[in-house]
């Protein structure tokens, strides 16, 4: 459970895409349009049949507005490839000549003697090629006994392809979650799973905090204990338990069990530092077979409310179920599940970050046709508001995460686009980051309720390698709108089995804007092995 401070609280606050053209209507916002060659001017958009999903407001929650970056159009460069000509050979036209019987040719032990010549250098070729084949074939032999003695001319992290290659094992998955502690230590975890059809794998957690800038990797579960679904989502939450500073943040981390049994680990369990349990969501519902995880957990330090919300699907096909805990003043209700009927794939992947304040979210989710669509969703009211469609492809799995950036400070108080102005619309940028349907490539798209959907493919093609399997994303940012050292864990295969890595987000909403809004940056590799 995150302990992430409300902004209201006076703490401490610890991816074959089509691309829509931002001027369809049914995928288009309204309010903030930025253009780098002037911080401060801003296009407002006429556009009455798109109005603005009234959520419920945070008077006291800043404004939030965004910059956005060039669209990318990709163009082959073999596309106007010019053709090539062969020409014709010319055969000169023969002239008549006389028939003269030549002398018989000269022998050499009865056969002609251009004959004999060639038999003779194909019997020395031989000879020799049989001379060389012996020598590399004990010159091998000797490199096979001898593996110390061999080289390898690839980098350790070299993407070319090699005869090592072994299939790509897609059922693995990640969850991510940041804090910063009580000693203003940021605090790191990813969750890691690789079904293994032969012998059980735990799952594991590879932590690392700002004071040691080390990762370890421990294990949450036992194999010879706990029961894990083969091809289990994670997902992850934090919070301070009955917004009671006093006590110790925990961790949850949230999984299926073989029948799709809804289970959450718990660590601190009850207390005890470095222990993990099994806490009482454990065991109250069931998914659907191809069902994806979510979860989020809001706290305000201020009003002590707080509410722990998990999405899933429990029918499969058409369905999404979002069970919330709720506790206000440190009196908690028992869980509930609301079962909503939405035209969303079986399988739909699973993403949300907060649009306005931190009840008011954003759902990400993938339809029916296959493609990305965007839900408002009040975590308070517990109410859905009107789908915006998108052409971006979405299969059913597909690696997606969300980031929140806030670009308010590319603005004055007079140049602040109407839609910025008030907490009743979407005033924080989203970064969606999704992979291909083949699982190849990355796409990242930005949404504000100024532009819409817009590619932002610049800011991660240095990052993108060849011969890559893309099979799993998470984010840091879901819940505690944190814009500083925001992180990306990237999940993928490129032949030799998962690896991770970890991307840095620039930070944004801050005065010097140096960064803001540019490329990623890889930090490196994320352990996910246990030592």
């Amino acid at each position: 459970m995150a302990a992430h401070h409300d902004p209201e609280s006076t703490h401490t606050p610890y991816s074959n895409l089509e691309v829509v053209s931002p001027e369809s209507e049914y995928h288009r916002g309204q309010g903030i349009e930025v253009h780098h060659a002037d911080h401060h001017a801003a296009h407002h958009h006429d556009d009455k049949k798109a109005q603005p999903v009234l959520i419920e407001s945070d008077p006291t929650a800043a404004p939030f507005a965004r910059a956005p970056s060039r669209e990318e159009k990709i163009f082959n460069p073999y596309s106007n490839a010019p053709e090539v000509f062969v020409a014709e050979q010319q055969h000169p036209t023969p002239e008549r000549q006389d028939v003269h019987l030549p002398p018989p040719p000269p022998t050499i032990c009865g056969i002609r003697r251009r004959t004999f010549w060639i038999i003779a250098g194909i019997a020395a070729i031989v000879i020799i090629a049989a001379a060389v084949g012996g020598g590399v074939g004990a010159s091998t032999n000797r490199t096979k006994q001898d593996p110390a003695g061999a080289t390898n001319s690839a980098p350790p992290n070299s993407t070319s392809p090699t005869n090592t290659t072994r299939p790509v094992n897609r059922d693995v998955s990640i969850a991510a979650l940041r804090w910063d502690d009580g000693a203003s230590v940021s605090q790191f975890r990813l969750f890691f799973y690789e079904t293994n059809n032969s012998t059980p794998n735990p799952i594991l957690e590879s932590a690392w905090s700002s004071d040691t800038r080390k990762w370890t990797v421990s294990a949450v579960t036992d194999p010879n204990i706990d029961t894990i679904k083969a091809a289990t989502p994670l997902a992850a939450s934090a919070g301070i338990p009955h917004t009671n500073t006093s006590f110790e943040l925990v961790k949850n981390l949230y999984f299926f069990q073989p029948i799709g049994t809804l289970m959450e680990r718990q660590s601190p369990y009850k207390e005890q530092a470095k222990v993990w349990g099994y806490d009482n969501f454990s065991g109250l519902y069931t998914a659907s077979n191809a069902s994806s995880l979510f979860s989020y957990w809001y706290q305000n330090f201020d009003t002590h409310l707080q509410i722990l919300a998990n999405f899933f699907q429990e029918l499969g096909a058409n369905s999404l179920s979002f069970a919330r805990y709720v506790e206000n003043n440190t009196i908690g209700e028992p869980w509930e599940i609301t079962r909503q009927s939405l035209p969303i794939s079986d399988g739909s992947s699973i993403a949300a970050a907060p649009a306005g304040s931190r009840r008011d979210l954003r759902l990400y989710l993938g339809g029916t046709d296959g493609t990305l669509k965007q839900y408002p969703y009040n975590l308070e009211k517990n109410t859905l508001g009107t789908v915006a469609n998108t052409a971006f492809q979405l299969p059913p799995h597909t690696p997606l995460c969300v980031m929140t950036e806030d670009n308010r400070n590319w603005f004055s108080e007079a140049t602040l686009p109407e839609c910025a102005r008030t907490n009743t619309g979407a005033f924080i940028t989203h970064l969606i980051l999704f992979a291909s349907p083949d699982r190849r490539n990355l796409t990242l798209v930005s949404w504000n309720c100024s532009s819409g959907f817009l590619v932002q493919q610049d800011r991660i093609n240095p990052l993108l390698k060849p011969n890559r399997t893309y099979l799993g994303l998470s984010s840091t940012s879901a819940s505690n709108l944190t814009f500083v050292d925001q992180r990306v864990f990237v999940l993928f295969d490129e032949g030799a089995g998962p690896r991770a890595e970890e991307w840095q987000v620039p930070t944004s909403g801050a005065e010097v804007k140096t960064g803001q809004n540019g490329p990623w940056k890889l930090l490196g590799d994320v352990p996910i092995k246990l030592p």
